[in-house]
């Protein structure tokens, strides 16, 4: 099976402020116990326009996973899960293929 590299922005806190620490606690666990293995890539900022019209700023924690194209939907299913525990409007998620991953010493 095609083997991707997904990864994904998690915001640190919801639209109205409200830190979302535990909701992230709980996504880190589905990920692990769905896929066996995560990366946590860093925090980064952007800008995202409401339906709305309004602005609004927010800071993200990166992930990625390194899985088969298969799995994909067992992804989105866990972070539309987290999404429903949020004020959020979407989730970023990138997917990228022909990615080559090697476990060296193993």
């Amino acid at each position: 099976m095609a083997k991707i590299k997904a990864i994904f922005y998690i915001p640190i806190c919801d639209n109205d402020g409200r830190n979302l620490d535990d909701e992230i606690d709980e996504l880190e666990f589905d990920l692990y116990a769905e896929f066996i293995a995560w990366t946590k890539n860093g925090m980064i900022a952007g800008t995202y326009q409401m339906p709305d019209g309004s602005r609004s700023d927010d800071v993200h924690m990166v992930y990625s996973i390194f899985m088969d194209e298969s799995r994909l939907k067992d992804l989105e299913n866990i972070l539309l899960a987290f999404k429903a525990k949020t004020t959020q409007e979407s989730i970023y998620l990138e997917i990228q293929r022909n990615v080559e991953v090697r476990l060296i010493g193993r």
